[in-house]
Order: structure tokens, then C-alpha cells, then sequence
């Protein structure tokens, strides 16, 4: 017992170590070859404590080359651009001119609720009252408003998404089926040709086709 203690004592410290020589980012903020490293270090770390058989020199090893490994690639790409394309992500514009880019959320792999979710957390309604939606290299998504700020006008309802009837949304404003319908026949718009449709609780329409959006 008193050695699987030290055991343990000795390769927390020695991982505590190695996370602060990494560095001090969020495992949000990683990047692919960082998050890669910080999995098997978990892997390995485990298994001189779980198998007493195990010298910790089979830990150490690997852990040291790992690190070495990660030094490495972190710094080829400051000198070398083609490491830079190989490690790093690129930035992807989900929303641009006012537009939503349905094929890079598909891309992303971003759903319509996704991208309101984050919206909504950051502040904003609709889409409409976005210039640019970017989703940056860390995972998360900057917003950039139009210049002209809108009146207010409170929260956009999502009634219609991708096609479909947001019965939750229909409920939190307040309206039924019977008044998407004649919204929509008034627009002369089928709803299936609807990307996003959205109702503020001034009762103003939005209405996105997909045809509308980037394709």
C-alpha cells in the first residue's frame, strides 16, 4: 500500500508538471495534436498505478517523448507553412453579408440550433441582426452586428427551421399553426422552402429561404 502510494504521489506530480509546461489553455481552446497528447498521457500515466508489476520508467519514457513530440510540432508550424495547414485549422464563415452558409454549417457539422444557441448566449436574437458569424480555430464562434444597430424588438421565435414547424417556438410567442399558415400563404412561400423563419414578440416576421442562403 505505502508504494502505490508514493507510485501515485510521484506521477501526479510528474503529470501536474507536464500540464504546466504545456501550457495554461482550456481544453476547448486545444489544439488537435495538444488535446491527442493530453489522452494518452492520461493512458499512460495509468498504468503503472493500476499494475504495481509496471516500473515507472515505462511511464516516463513515454511521457518524456511525447512532450518532446509536442514541443516539436508546436513549433514547426511557426517556421515551416506547411505544417501550419497540416496541424492548424482555418477559421470557417458560417454567416456572411447578412447570409447564412448552409454548406459550411454542414461542413462544421453545425445544425440551424446550434448556431442559434450560440446566438442567443452571445446576445442576439436572429441571424439578421449579424454582418459576420465566424467559427474560429478554437471551436467557438465570434459575432460581428451590422453597423446600424436595429430597434428593439425583443426575442425572434424560430417557428420554421430547415423546413420544419418549432412547435416550442409556436408556443413561447404565442401564435398557432393557423397563423403560420396564413403567414406563410401571404408571403406566397412554402414551408418547405423556409430555412428560418422567426416572429419577434412584436409579432414582425422574418422569413429565410433556403435559397436565400449560400448554398
Amino acid at each position: 500500500m505505502p508504494v502505490l502510494f508514493i507510485r501515485t504521489l510521484i506521477v501526479y506530480l510528474a503529470l501536474i508538471a507536464v500540464m504546466r509546461f504545456l501550457g495554461k489553455r482550456q481544453i476547448g481552446e486545444m489544439q488537435v495534436s495538444e488535446l491527442v497528447t493530453a489522452f494518452l498521457l492520461s493512458d499512460i500515466a495509468s498504468v503503472p498505478l493500476t499494475n504495481a508489476a509496471v516500473p515507472l520508467s515505462f511511464a516516463f519514457i513515454p511521457i518524456v517523448t511525447l512532450i518532446c513530440m509536442e514541443v516539436v510540432l508546436s513549433f514547426l508550424p511557426t517556421k515551416i507553412s506547411f505544417f501550419k495547414k497540416l496541424m492548424d485549422s482555418k477559421p470557417s464563415i458560417i454567416i456572411s453579408g447578412g447570409k447564412i452558409d448552409r454548406r459550411e454549417m454542414t461542413r462544421m457539422r453545425m445544425t440551424l440550433e446550434d448556431l442559434l444557441c450560440e446566438l442567443h448566449i452571445a446576445g442576439y436574437s436572429s441571424p439578421e441582426e449579424l454582418e459576420y458569424a465566424i467559427l474560429e480555430q478554437n471551436g467557438k464562434l465570434s459575432f460581428f452586428a451590422k453597423e446600424a444597430p436595429s430597434a428593439p424588438k425583443g426575442m425572434a421565435h424560430p417557428v420554421i427551421i430547415d423546413g420544419k414547424t418549432a412547435l416550442y417556438a409556436l408556443r413561447a410567442a404565442k401564435k398557432s399553426r393557423e397563423w403560420l399558415a396564413r403567414e406563410l400563404a401571404k408571403s406566397k412561400t412554402a414551408q418547405k422552402d423556409v430555412f428560418l423563419m422567426t416572429v419577434d414578440d412584436c409579432g414582425k416576421t422574418k422569413i429565410i429561404k433556403k435559397e436565400e442562403t449560400l448554398p
